[in-house]
């Protein structure tokens, strides 16, 4: 397998596994906030504006701090690696 394509999936399957993680804390953030479930479907009428803005300002932030600790992490850990396993992968990210 080639080492481009390995980090590929390490870096696809950290996404994921952040992403599942920032779901799961804006949940238990909403529902200390507001005292409530959150919304399963905020474009839905009967989810008042209050519900729906909250809903998605929370997910939003979350869903950024995920992304930008996501980046930083694989990339701190692509100068960490061995120097011939990531010149390559380097050159895509603009270092």
């Amino acid at each position: 397998m080639k080492q481009e394509t390995l980090w590929s999936l390490v870096g696809s399957a950290a996404a994921v596994a952040a992403g599942v993680m920032a779901r799961r804390a804006a949940d238990k953030a909403y529902r200390h906030e507001v005292g409530e479930a959150p919304p399963a479907n905020p474009d839905e009428p009967d989810v008042g504006w209050r519900q729906a803005l909250l809903w998605g300002a929370a997910t939003g932030v979350l869903v950024g701090v995920v992304r930008v600790v996501g980046r930083r992490a694989g990339r701190e850990a692509l100068h960490r690696a061995p120097p011939g396993r990531h010149r390559r992968a380097l050159r895509r990210l603009g270092r």
